[in-house]
């Protein structure tokens, strides 16, 4: 009998090098979770790679992905098969859907309307743990949790090094994924960008505030506080992002993704197959929820 977790079973997977491509056994069902990086090429033909092998098979029975109807649609209207943006902004996600295009893709991920309402409450309350000093270690605890959680392997089948998901032809393709992943959020909602662009340039310009202060007695004063001010932002920057990292973008997502794919299960014979195409950073997450 084959150990939960083993990533072997179907001649795609055993053929990996790495941990890319996850099996457990869920509900008495193969899962296969494809862990990629949004929009480089390495994980796009990962994905379709999968989907091809297990649907010539006869043995895809579910594709879910880490998407959601408004996001779905949007990247359909936005880039149809044969458009000039199909080819630029070319994504996992559609490159699975459309190496099985008699499967209807089950979008698992968090509604994007409720999650803009999570990152709200998140900020809020993260701030008032960074605020009050009495709230600091309730900050720790969480972000403790949601490491030892969502990040952590729950056993030597998840992705223990940066080395198991992450080999060179994927590293080297990197900058495609820096090129695309932005400019796709960028085209597609342009109103998001407006404020996350104010926010970084407004950082990026407090350094050339201190050059261009004239140099007078005062300078050491008002550099110290630009300075002062400088060193906290990044501090509440960090301490933002993390927070709202562990705890919304992969544990409250990690939930919904995983109870999608577990839904799918049922929903399948049990000589069939799930194939999930996530983002790397929610494959140990959602494997645990699954063991």
């Amino acid at each position: 009998m084959r150990p939960v977790g083993a990533r072997v079973g179907v001649p795609v997977v055993a053929k990996l090098a790495n941990k890319q491509v996850i099996r457990v056994r869920h509900q008495n069902r193969d899962v296969f979770l494809v862990g990629t990086m949004h929009y480089n090429p390495v994980s796009i033909a990962k994905a379709r790679e999968t989907v091809t092998e297990l649907n010539s098979q006869g043995k895809l029975g579910a594709l879910v992905l880490e998407t959601c109807p408004t996001r779905w649609q949007k990247t359909l209207s936005f880039q149809p098969p044969g458009s000039f943006m199909h080819a630029l902004l070319m994504n996992e996600f559609q490159s699975a859907s459309e190496a099985a295009p008699d499967v209807v893709p089950i979008l698992g991920d968090m509604r994007i309307e409720d999650l803009a309402g999570k990152l709200k409450a998140s900020l809020k309350e993260t701030t008032l743990d960074i605020l009050i000093p009495t709230r600091w270690n309730s900050y720790r605890t969480d972000v403790e949790s949601a490491i030892d959680g969502e990040i952590k392997a729950a056993n030597d089948e998840g992705v223990t090094e940066f080395g198991d998901i992450f080999d060179v032809r994927l590293l080297a393709n990197v900058p495609v994924s820096l090129f695309r992943y932005p400019l796709a959020w960028m085209l597609k909602s342009p109103a998001l960008m407006v404020p996350f662009a104010t926010f970084w340039l407004t950082i990026a310009a407090l350094p050339g505030i201190v050059e261009s202060i004239p140099d007078t007695v005062q300078q050491t004063t008002a550099e110290n506080v630009v300075t002062d001010v400088f060193l906290a932002l990044d501090i509440l920057q960090i301490s933002l992002l993390t927070k709202c990292f562990l705890g919304v973008l992969l544990r409250d997502r990690n939930d919904i993704l995983a109870k999608s794919i577990s839904d799918a299960c049922d929903d399948i014979d049990e000589e069939q197959s799930v194939v999930a195409i996530l983002g790397a950073a929610h494959l140990n997450g959602v494997h645990r929820r699954l063991l």
